[in-house]
């Protein structure tokens, strides 16, 4: 069954603006058919997930029977969270996989799967009502990305999902390396893994232009480790050309780079396996600084700061900008989820991954910007909300493969390498607690966006920037730890 809250008052811009950081800019719709009783759940689904990883049983549900007693998740309708769930069949795979999906678990157990969608303010206001008026209504939680993050763990609206039955968070659909990220002493309040779609930033490169100037496989490049920053930059020096032939380079010729680096200069951090935060056994500390930081930077600025090789920008653009879809780019860093809105242009892409900062580093790694999943500490019967969240991740593969192809639909071949690429990106996502729980606190952007803060400014003196932003930073951390703590009861 499937519920939806009323909407409230309109964002206001300075808000929206922080919150298309995490935007998808090619929402995908269609009108449901009328519900059917027949559902074409694949026979062997659990055949295949077991061959995918064929030493990792699956849960253990044997004996559990819910008497159809509903479960009710609440979501803000919102990125990829708006496929998580569907009433009716209607031919599209990612919504036909999520029904099939609610199906599943339904079955398993005998349970009642219920939907409350919202927007992402509400979502968050009706949370808190509910807990401080200690009302079971909700037992599972979709988050935003930023939006209620600290407010739900600073207002002790949590329950801690270790102590939920039936959870196997080391299972291979759980993201381990998310979550680790975000665990709070010994609790854990957000969970992340194949139940979220999320759209992870990557690499897109334009085939033709790469062919035509003689660069390397970058599909091999990947596989073999060597798709890294260095190459990258030095891929993208190489291609510049004046199209129009004015006897200059701007935004209607042909350059290594183009795209809107107002978040995606943040991704390079990341890419090349850094943080802004980590949470430790003590608390939640800065780790932003280091010479590799500098050194990224640097790079960053000499080659995205030269118009002659590129073409990028920051949130606002001339007019005249020509883009990726027009073909005049290598390359473009882009959301994972954005893909689908380049089907109708007439250029030749592939899918890659972040470049790695070199050969050295162990795995490619991307920042989501990601949605999570919470439980209010007002459930009743954790041993039901246990099950179905565990089962929900479970039978999420079918709905991540069905987004994967989708993203590539249309494109002129099915480009299996690019679907290859994408498993390497889910492999490799991560997070940063300090982006989801601080992403609103303007001190915390002097540093979190540090490259965007210099870079259209023309400022050069990264040293200075920090030094200058690191003591708010570091006391609005020590402060939210103190407030999760007291939270918990333990100040």
């Amino acid at each position: 069954m499937k519920r939806r809250l009323s909407r409230g008052l309109a964002v206001t811009l300075s808000l929206l603006l922080l919150l298309s950081a995490c935007s998808n800019n090619s929402p995908v719709s269609s009108d449901p058919a009328p519900a059917t009783d027949a559902v074409p759940v694949e026979e062997n689904a659990e055949a295949v997930i077991a061959e995918t990883e064929p030493d990792y049983p699956p849960p253990d549900v044997s004996g559990l029977d819910y008497n159809g007693k509903p479960l009710t998740f609440i979501a803000p309708e919102w990125n990829t969270i708006r496929y998580q769930y569907s009433e009716d069949l209607n031919g599209e795979a990612v919504n036909d996989a999520a029904f099939n999906r609610r199906i599943e678990v339904e079955n398993a157990i005998n349970t009642k799967i219920e939907w409350v969608w919202s927007t992402d303010a509400q979502c968050h206001g009706e949370v808190l009502r509910t807990v401080k008026a200690g009302d079971d209504a909700y037992q599972i939680v979709y988050t935003h990305c930023i939006y209620g993050i600290s407010d739900y763990a600073t207002g002790g609206a949590l329950y801690d999902l270790y102590a939920l039955p039936h959870t196997d968070f080391a299972a291979p659909w759980w993201s381990g390396s998310m979550m680790e990220e975000f665990r709070i002493g010994s609790k854990l309040y957000y969970a992340a893994g194949d139940l979220i779609l999320q759209s992870a930033p990557c690499t897109l490169f334009n085939k033709t232009i790469a062919s035509d100037y003689g660069l390397p496989d970058h599909y091999e490049l990947v596989r073999n480790g060597e798709w890294t920053y260095d190459r990258f930059l030095e891929y993208a020096s190489s291609v510049s050309r004046d199209v129009n032939g004015d006897g200059m380079i701007d935004v209607h010729d042909q350059t290594g780079y183009t795209g809107d680096l107002t978040e995606r200069s943040c991704d390079i951090i990341f890419f090349c396996g850094e943080h802004c935060t980590k949470a430790t056994e003590e608390g939640l500390e800065l780790v932003f600084w280091s010479d590799k930081v500098v050194e990224l930077f640097e790079k960053t600025y000499a080659y995205f700061m030269n118009s002659d090789l590129s073409n990028g920008y920051f949130r606002f653009y001339d007019n005249d900008q020509q883009g990726f879809e027009e073909g005049l780019a290598l390359y473009t860093l882009y959301s994972v989820a954005g893909i689908a809105g380049l089907r109708d242009y007439d250029v030749d892409f592939g899918i890659l991954p972040g470049p790695k900062y070199d050969e050295a580093q162990e795995q490619y790694v991307s920042n989501p910007w990601p949605c999570f999943v919470c439980v209010p500490i007002t459930i009743t019967d954790p041993d039901l909300t246990g099950a179905v969240l565990e089962l929900f991740c479970y039978y999420s593969k079918d709905l991540q493969t069905a987004f994967n192809e989708n993203l590539i639909r249309g494109k002129s071949t099915r480009d299996e390498e690019s679907l290859e690429m994408l498993d390497i990106i889910t492999e490799g996502l991560t997070c940063d607690i300090g982006g989801s729980y601080l992403g609103f606190d303007s001190s915390f952007h002097k540093i979190y966006y540090c490259f965007y803060e210099l870079m259209p400014n023309h400022n050069e003196n990264i040293a200075s920037h920090y030094e200058s932003a690191k003591k708010p930073v570091i006391k609005t951390l020590e402060r939210l730890y103190k407030q999760i703590l007291k939270a918990e009861g333990n100040d």
